[in-house]
Formats: structure tokens, C-alpha cells, sequence
């Protein structure tokens, strides 16, 4: 920590200091000598983008101690969940107003990796896509504002990249509004509509991106996304088929799918047996196993269909049990293989 002295009041001076970074918040305090009843607005820069943005404000003992003011003012700042890449950034604190970089060397961060709720746009990726959107015929009579909409941009960005989602949204709904329908910020806007739990609007929004660009993969993403979380299996794997498509390189996709399908096959198995259709959970068990045949979780639910349970507890009997089981998936299977040749042969 550093030392703290009261500093001289000057007109323009600030006083302050960018302590450290715990967990995924920044911490330090920033005093603006001759004005100080003002709580300073303090950024937080990595890569020349601002990832974290909020008031120096709270109160600090060893501050008031040391003759600043009310002690009132130390920052405690989210980051943005985009520095969790794996990578080392290098964070610097600055004053919004002035520019003026607080004290301290700048801060290393990572490498740390964390996986975001949903998938969303890179800030940098959405950024060169708003540039591209600009100079599409549908939009070049904006290309001139180019400027304004990047910072716009940017500030629903990192408001919804530092958690402040409802602000991003109403952000997001405002650039729309200048834009009209556009694939981006109905993307950016369905995201920010999933991480406030809202699926059935968010499906609504990754529609109308959809529908102003089917190449987007993702919009097609974001639908799969929002169909999984409103329980539309089903549809939401054929969305995300069509993502794999546009984007087969992109490996996250394919990670993405087999999580949707092992996650959402006990619901779908669940479903179809609360309508008393057995037979069919049967069927999409079978299916599965065909396209999966590593899936445990798609054997034990089979298996369980198909072998009536044993309230035997003599010794071997679990065993006994258990090889029952997988002899008659191994049938069920078998015979579905049959099936299916015998209707290809004819």
C-alpha cells in the first residue's frame, strides 16, 4: 500500500492511487484536493478500452486519517467478465473526466479464465461488425455518425459485460431505436434479455437478427440458446445445427451442442413420459444412443425403461440386475438397426 500524506490543493490536482485487483473488482481511491466534496469518476483501461467505470466514493479510515478529506473516497470496481480470456492484461486507472492517470504501476491481471452464463460477442468482434454494418446500403446514411454509435457501443458493452444489465439493456434499446432492425445490437440486446433471465423476449430479439442476416451464426446461437432455456429442446439443437454450419470452425459450438443435448435429454425423456408416451422416450433414447453411443446418461435412462427395477437384495443381484439392463438396450438397439435397414432396402 502506498503512503498517504494531505496533499496541496491546485485547481486541476488529483491525488490518488490504484491499489490492486481482488477477485474480479478494482480497487483504489482518487481526491481531488480543491473540490473535496466530489466524488471522482474512475475508469479502469486495459488494451485502450475501458473495462470498468464507477465512482471513488466509499469511505476509507486510513484516508481520512492521513488528512484527505471525509475519507470518502476509494473505488471498488466489477471488471469486465472479457479480462476472465485466459490471458495477462495490463490495467491501468485514470479519471474519467481528465484523462489523468492515478498513481501506481500499472496492474497485471491473469491469466484467469471464466465462462460467461451465455455466450456474447467480443466487444472488439461486435465493434468491427458495426463498422462492416455501416457500410452496408441498408445503413450507409449512418456511416457518417460512425464515431458516436462505436461509443455508444461501447458503453452498452461494458455495461453489460460488468453485470449492469439493465442499464445495458435500455442502452441496447436505445441504439436500436437510432438503427432500426440490424443484426448486431438486436444480437447485443437479446444477450442482455437472457442474462436477466428473459428468454421468451430474447428469443424474440435473436429473431429479428436473424432475419436481417441468416449468415449471423450468432443470432442462430442466441435462438438456440433461448429455445433451451424455454425448454424447446428440440428446436433449440436444430438452431444451434444451423450456428455449426455457418461457423463449423468455431470448436465452442460443438462443446455447446453436447452440453444442450446431455443437459436437455432427461428433460425431454421427463416430458414425454408425463404424456404418458413411453414408447416415444424409448424411441428418442434409442435415437440418441445411435448418434451417441458414448452417452452414460442416455444408457441408464434406456435401461431404466426397459428393465424393470428388482427389489431382490440377495447377493449378485445388483450385478444380475445390471446385466439385464444392458442386454436388453443392446437388443432394443440392435432391433432398431434392423428396422432401419429393412426400410432402406426397400
Amino acid at each position: 500500500m502506498n503512503s498517504l500524506s494531505a496533499p496541496a490543493a491546485s485547481s486541476t490536482e488529483v491525488n490518488g492511487h490504484f491499489d490492486y485487483i481482488l477477485d474480479d473488482r478494482a480497487f483504489g481511491w482518487a481526491f481531488a484536493p480543491a473540490q473535496p466534496q466530489k466524488r471522482l469518476t474512475i475508469e479502469i483501461i486495459a488494451n485502450g478500452e475501458v473495462v470498468a467505470q464507477g465512482l471513488a466514493q466509499q469511505f476509507r479510515e486510513d484516508l481520512q486519517t492521513a488528512g484527505i478529506g471525509d475519507g470518502c473516497y476509494m473505488f471498488d470496481l466489477q471488471l469486465s467478465h472479457e479480462l476472465f480470456d485466459g490471458q495477462v492484461h495490463s490495467l491501468t486507472a485514470r479519471v474519467a473526466d481528465t484523462g489523468g492517470i492515478l498513481g501506481g504501476e500499472p496492474v497485471a491481471f491473469g491469466p484467469e479464465r471464466r465462462e460467461p452464463s451465455y455466450p456474447q460477442i467480443p466487444r472488439a468482434l461486435g465493434l468491427g461488425m458495426l463498422t462492416e454494418l455501416m457500410n452496408q446500403a441498408n445503413y450507409s446514411r449512418f456511416a457518417g455518425n460512425l464515431r458516436n454509435f462505436a461509443q455508444a457501443y461501447r458503453l452498452a458493452s461494458r455495461l453489460q459485460e460488468t453485470g449492469e444489465v439493465a442499464e445495458a439493456q435500455t442502452a441496447w434499446a436505445t441504439i436500436n431505436g437510432a438503427l432500426g432492425e440490424n443484426p448486431l445490437s438486436y444480437c447485443k440486446l437479446g444477450e442482455c434479455l437472457m442474462l436477466q433471465g428473459n428468454a421468451g423476449e430474447a428469443l424474440d430479439a435473436f429473431r429479428v437478427a436473424a432475419g436481417c442476416d441468416l449468415r449471423l451464426h450468432w443470432a442462430h446461437l442466441g435462438m438456440a440458446n433461448s429455445l433451451f432455456a424455454l425448454g424447446q429442446f428440440e428446436q433449440a439443437e436444430e438452431a444451434l445445427q444451423v450456428a455449426i454450419a455457418l461457423q463449423p470452425q468455431d470448436t465452442a459450438l460443438a462443446k455447446r451442442l453436447k452440453y444442450m443435448q446431455d443437459h436437455g435429454l432427461p428433460q425431454r425423456v421427463d416430458l414425454l413420459l408425463g404424456q404418458q408416451q413411453r414408447e416415444a422416450a424409448i424411441a428418442l433414447l434409442k435415437s440418441f444412443l445411435l448418434k451417441r453411443p458414448d452417452s452414460t446418461q442416455a444408457c441408464a435412462l434406456l435401461g431404466d425403461l426397459l428393465c424393470e427395477p428388482s427389489d431382490n437384495t440377495l447377493p449378485g443381484m445388483t450385478q444380475l440386475h445390471e446385466l439385464r439392463k444392458a442386454q436388453c438396450i443392446l437388443e432394443a438397439l440392435l432391433d432398431d438397426v434392423e428396422t432401419r435397414l429393412d426400410e432402406a432396402i426397400e
